[in-house]
C-alpha cells in the first residue's frame, strides 16, 4: 500500500494548525465606532488635532478621524508595516542629517578659506568702506557658519568714519558758500551806505553789517573746528 496519500494528509493537517505566516493585520475600525472603542483598540493617541467637528488621532499606524465622537474615516497599516514605515523615515532622517553635517563642514571649510582670501586682497581693502560693508553681508549669507565679527565691526566702524567725513565735507562747502555770500552783501551795502543820504538807512545798513560780520565770526570759529578735526 503506498503511505504517500496519507503523508499528505497529516502534512495539510500539520499545517492548517500553525499559525499564518502572513503579517499582522491592520486594527478593526469601523465608522460609526465611539471614541472609548478606539482608546480600547489602539491605546493612547501620540497625537490629536481638532479643528471645528471633527477630530483626529494620530497613532503610529495612522490616523483615526472622529465627527461627534464617532469614527468616521479611519487610515490604518498593520503595525508590521508602521515599524517599516518608522524605520526608513528615522533612516531618511538619519541620512539628512549626516548630509547636512558634511555640507556644513563644506561651508566652513570653503568659508575659511574665503574669509583669507579675501583679508590678503589688498584692492578689497582699498573699496570704500560701504561697499566692503555689503560684501560682508553677501558672506555671511553664503557663509553662515563662518565668523566674520571682527571684520564686521571694523568695516561699520569704516563706514560711520566715512559718513563723518563727508558730513564734515558738505559742511564745510555750505559754510564757504555762505561766506561768499555775506561778502556779496558786503559789497551791496558799501554801495547803498554811500548813495543814501538819510541816517535812518545808514543805521539799517550799520545794523545789518554788524549780523554779519557776527556771522562771519561764528563761521571762522565753525571752520577753524572742522579743519582741525582728523
Amino acid at each position: 500500500m503506498n503511505a504517500f496519500p496519507f503523508l499528505l494528509s497529516g502534512l495539510v493537517i500539520l499545517m492548517q494548525a500553525l499559525p499564518a505566516a502572513a503579517g499582522e493585520a491592520p486594527p478593526t475600525v469601523s465608522n460609526g465606532d465611539t471614541v472609548e472603542s478606539i482608546l480600547q483598540k489602539l491605546g493612547k493617541p501620540k497625537g490629536v488635532v481638532s479643528g471645528g467637528a471633527r477630530t483626529t488621532y494620530y497613532y503610529e499606524q495612522g490616523t483615526v478621524d472622529f465627527v461627534t465622537g464617532r469614527v468616521v474615516n479611519a487610515m490604518l497599516v498593520s503595525s508590521e508595516e508602521a515599524r517599516e514605515r518608522t524605520a526608513r523615515r528615522e533612516l531618511e532622517e538619519k541620512n539628512f542629517l549626516k548630509q547636512r553635517d558634511a555640507e556644513r563642514r563644506r561651508l566652513t571649510e570653503a568659508g575659511a578659506a574665503a574669509l583669507a582670501r579675501t583679508v590678503a586682497d589688498k584692492s578689497f581693502a582699498a573699496l570704500p568702506a560701504s561697499e566692503r560693508a555689503e560684501f560682508w553681508v553677501q558672506f555671511a549669507k553664503q557663509y553662515p557658519s563662518t565668523d566674520i565679527s571682527a571684520q564686521v565691526a571694523q568695516t561699520a566702524e569704516a563706514v560711520k568714519t566715512d559718513q563723518k567725513e563727508r558730513d564734515r565735507t558738505d559742511e564745510l562747502v555750505r559754510l564757504n558758500q555762505r561766506v561768499g555770500a555775506i561778502q556779496e552783501r558786503f559789497t551791496e551795502l558799501d554801495a547803498d551806505y554811500a548813495a543814501s543820504l538819510a541816517n535812518w538807512k545808514r543805521a539799517e545798513i550799520d545794523a545789518e553789517r554788524a549780523k554779519l560780520k557776527d556771522e562771519l565770526s561764528t563761521i571762522a570759529t565753525r571752520v577753524h573746528e572742522l579743519s582741525a578735526t582728523p
